[in-house]
């Protein structure tokens, strides 16, 4: 018969066995709040940009979270316009219902969405118990995946659930290769760089990363993890995960790590007729990262 310490031993390996994964997130994703940050202020030379976004991600979960951050929005607003709300997948937890969407998405951002055009993108858990054609027809997208010509931008929409579609595969790089703007933004949910605690999705970095660098895509928008990370330059393409609308985990860092932390925030996203800055902002209107993206 087993001993007692024999038997706890056992456990703990069968343990160690079954949350290996979880064990070692938690463990080694260390990164908590940014440990400097500044007021938001005006673009340097008060010149008003071209395109100016609102990038929110993981939307999913209503409550006073999501409100603060819809609240935090509608204020950028009210200083500087915004066109565009652009929302990042997993916009209804658990399971993506689109009756949901009304706590998530059009109360919390009725202020800014009262103008501001609506981008969205599915994530994990939007299409599970086949809600991704309700969500579809609520968020107003033309489909699972979408391009809008916004002036001297292409953005471009990606459903990263079902990265291995032959047909959505054939048609980003058609739109891509038949692209004549300056600058060309991706919104796909699941992050083909990420040092945060879900990881880098690289069956999406397969698929689709090729395409951005062949044509000369400049930023990737994605969320899944509940942080904030900003990638050096990889072939051309900036990566930005902005997750943190509604909830948090601490993230981590990587050997493509340009800036990374765990905040409630949202992404601001000014196109400029020589660059596009990226700020991370959050629900007191402080900024932790600003970086300039140019062609």
């Amino acid at each position: 018969m087993l001993s007692i310490v024999a038997a706890v031993a056992l456990v703990a390996a069968a343990v160690g066995l079954l949350y290996h994964d979880q064990i070692y997130r938690y463990a080694t994703h260390t990164k908590g709040s940014p440990t400097e940050t500044v007021d938001w202020e005006p673009f340097a030379g008060g010149e008003p940009p071209d395109l100016h976004l609102t990038v929110v991600g993981d939307v999913g979960d209503s409550g006073r979270r999501i409100d603060a951050t819809g609240a935090a929005v509608a204020r950028l607003d009210e200083r500087l316009p915004v066109d565009g709300l652009v929302v990042g997948g997993d916009n209804v937890y658990p399971s993506g219902r689109p009756a949901g969407l009304r706590d998530t998405v059009f109360e919390p951002f009725a202020p800014v969405l009262d103008h501001a055009a609506l981008y969205a993108v599915l994530g994990n858990h939007d299409v599970k118990r086949d809600n991704a054609a309700g969500q579809v027809a609520a968020l107003g997208m033309p489909g699972r995946w979408w391009a809008e010509h916004i002036g001297d931008v292409l953005l471009v929409g990606l459903d990263s659930n079902v990265v291995d579609d032959p047909d959505q595969r054939a048609w980003l790089e058609e739109t891509l290769a038949s692209a004549t703007e300056r600058w060309r933004i991706v919104v796909v949910h699941h992050p083909p760089y990420s040092a945060g605690y879900q990881g880098s999705s690289k069956d999406v970095r397969a698929a689709f990363s090729p395409l951005f660098e062949r044509y000369g895509v400049q930023l990737v928008l994605s969320g899944h993890d509940h942080d904030y990370q900003r990638s050096v330059p990889i072939g051309g393409v900036t990566y930005v995960v902005t997750g943190g609308a509604s909830g948090t985990r601490r993230t981590g860092e990587d050997d493509f790590t340009a800036e990374s932390f765990s905040w409630h925030h949202f992404t601001e996203v000014a196109v400029f007729s020589d660059r596009i800055v990226v700020r991370a902002v959050n629900q007191d209107l402080r900024v932790a990262d600003e970086a300039t993206i140019q062609s």
